[in-house]
C-alpha cells in the first residue's frame, strides 16, 4: 500500500488551525481531570465492589481506576480476557475492545492508557470531519457552534473515556460523508463495522435506504400526484403532477398520458447495494460470538443481566410514553430527568432538521429515537451525544445573532452539567 496516499492529506488536516484548537482542548481536558482526581477524590468503593465488573478484576481500586469505572471495565475485561460463555460483559460489542487489544502492546500493555488515547484520537478525528461537514453544508459559523454544542454537551464526557462514542461517531460520520460525497468505498467500511461497534448500527440501513431511493423521488412524486388527479382528489395533486410533467417535458394533466419522469433504476441499484453492508457487519458479528462463546446470540442472553435494551421495547409505544412520564431521580441508571431533557432537546430540533435537509430526520430517528425507545431513556444522554443531527440543528438555529442569549444559556447549561457528570463518572457515580 502507498502511505504517501494517506499521508499527505493527513499532513494538510494537521496543520489546520482547528485540529491545533482541539488537541489544546483535549490536553487541558484530561490535566483538569487528573487534577480533580487528585484534588478532590471521593471515588466510591461501594458501587466498585458491588457492580458486575471492575476494574483491577482482583484486589481494591487503584488509581487508574478512576479512568476504567462502569460500562469501561467491562471493555477492559473484553479486551484482556476476551468474550466467553456466561460472562455479563458478552452484551458489549467487540470492535472496541479488540481495537485496545491490538492497540495496546504500543503502550506498553495498558489497557486501560490504550482505551484513553484510542478514545480521544478517534474524538478528535471524528470532531474534525463533522466541522468540515457542516462547513459545507450550512457555512463555517454554523460548523464552529454546532461542534461547540457537541463538544459541550454533557454526555460528550465518554468522548475522552474508554467508550465506544468516539469509534462510533467516527463511523457513523464516515458512513454520512460517503452517502453525502459518493464514496462508495468509505461507506460501505463504515457501515459494516457499524453493527460490530453497537447494536444500533445494524439500523444504518435506515439512511443507506433514503439516500439509495432519493433519485427515485422525482418520480414517485409524479406518479403520486398523477395517481390522485386521475382519481379527481382535487386541484393540488394536479398542481404537483402539472409541475412533475412541465419538469420531465411531458403531456399536459389532461391527457391520459404518464409523464416523461423515468424511474432511474441504474442509479437507485447503484446505491442499493451498500444496503448489504450493515447486514454483512451483523451477520460478521454473529459469527465472531459463535466463535468465542459457541452460541451466536450470546450477546442478547448476555442482555439480560441488566434488563434494560430490548428490541422488543421499539414496538412498545405505551412502556416508552410511560417511562418517560414516570421519571425518578435528577440522574440515575433508570429513571433519570436529564436523560428525558435530552430527549426533549432532540424532539425541539427536529423541526428545523425538516427544514434544513429531510434525511438528518433518518439519522435523527436512527441516533436518537430508537436508542431512547430500546432502553426506555437509559442512558440517552451518553448515546445522545452521536445523534449529530442535534448539534447541526442547534448550531444553525442558534447561531444567528438574534438567538444569542438562548445560545449562550444553553452552552452554560452544557458546559455545568458536563463537569459535574465529569466528576460523577471518574468517582464511580452514575454519569451515563
Amino acid at each position: 500500500m502507498n502511505t504517501a496516499v494517506f499521508a499527505r492529506p493527513l499532513r494538510t488536516v494537521a496543520r489546520q488551525p482547528l485540529v491545533h484548537w482541539l488537541v489544546g482542548f483535549k490536553a487541558t481536558y484530561l490535566a483538569a481531570v487528573l487534577a480533580g482526581v487528585c484534588l478532590w477524590n471521593d471515588f466510591d468503593e461501594g458501587k466498585f465492589y458491588g457492580v458486575m465488573a471492575r476494574w483491577p478484576r482482583e484486589g481494591g481500586p487503584v488509581f487508574a481506576s478512576h479512568f476504567a469505572t462502569w460500562d469501561a471495565a467491562h471493555y477492559l475485561y473484553l479486551s484482556e480476557v476476551g468474550y466467553h460463555t456466561g460472562v455479563p460483559s458478552c452484551a458489549f460489542y467487540p470492535l472496541w475492545p479488540l481495537l485496545v487489544r491490538r492497540f495496546a502492546p504500543l503502550v506498553g500493555g495498558s489497557h486501560v492508557l490504550a482505551g484513553v488515547l484510542l478514545a480521544n484520537a478517534f474524538s478528535l478525528a471524528a470532531w474534525v470531519l463533522f466541522h468540515g461537514l457542516v462547513a459545507r453544508r450550512w457555512g463555517e459559523s454554523a460548523a464552529n457552534w454546532a461542534l461547540i454544542f457537541l463538544i459541550a454537551f454533557p454526555g460528550a464526557l465518554f468522548f475522552q473515556f474508554n467508550y465506544t462514542e468516539s469509534p462510533f461517531l467516527l463511523l457513523v460520520l464516515l458512513l454520512w460523508w460517503g452517502l453525502e460525497e459518493q464514496r462508495h468505498g468509505w461507506a460501505w467500511l463504515a457501515a459494516s463495522l457499524l453493527p460490530l461497534s453497537r447494536g444500533v448500527g445494524v439500523f444504518a440501513v435506515l439512511p443507506i435506504a433514503w439516500y439509495a431511493l432519493k433519485p427515485a423521488a422525482p418520480w414517485l412524486k409524479a406518479k403520486m400526484a398523477q395517481a390522485s388527479w386521475q382519481s379527481g382528489a382535487g386541484w393540488m395533486p394536479a398542481l404537483l403532477w402539472a409541475r412533475s410533467c412541465r419538469a420531465g417535458a411531458g403531456e399536459v394533466p389532461g391527457s391520459d398520458a404518464a409523464p416523461s419522469v423515468t424511474l432511474p433504476l441504474r442509479e437507485v441499484a447503484g446505491r442499493a447495494w451498500l444496503l448489504a453492508a450493515p447486514l454483512l457487519g451483523w451477520a460478521a458479528y454473529l459469527v465472531l460470538m459463535g466463535s468465542w462463546t459457541g452460541n451466536p446470540f450470546e450477546g442478547f442472553e448476555a442482555q439480560k443481566y441488566w434488563g434494560v435494551h430490548s428490541i422488543g421495547n421499539l414496538w412498545n409505544v405505551p412502556k416508552f410514553v410511560l417511562g418517560f412520564f414516570t421519571p425518578t431521580e435528577w440522574h440515575a441508571f433508570r429513571g433519570s430527568v436529564l436523560d428525558r431533557c435530552a430527549f426533549l432537546l432532540l424532539l425541539y430540533c427536529l423541526p428545523v432538521m425538516w427544514r434544513m435537509d429531510k434525511g438528518l430526520l433518518v439519522w435523527a430517528c436512527v441516533l436518537g429515537i430508537l436508542p431512547a425507545m430500546s432502553g426506555t431513556f437509559t442512558s440517552f444522554t451518553r448515546f445522545a451525544s452521536c445523534a449529530f443531527p442535534m448539534f447541526i440543528a442547534l448550531g444553525v438555529f442558534l447561531g444567528r445573532r438574534e438567538w444569542r442569549c438562548p445560545r449562550y444559556a444553553l452552552l452554560t447549561v452544557f458546559v455545568t452539567l458536563h463537569v459535574v457528570l465529569a466528576w460523577r463518572f471518574v468517582n464511580f457515580r452514575w454519569a451515563g
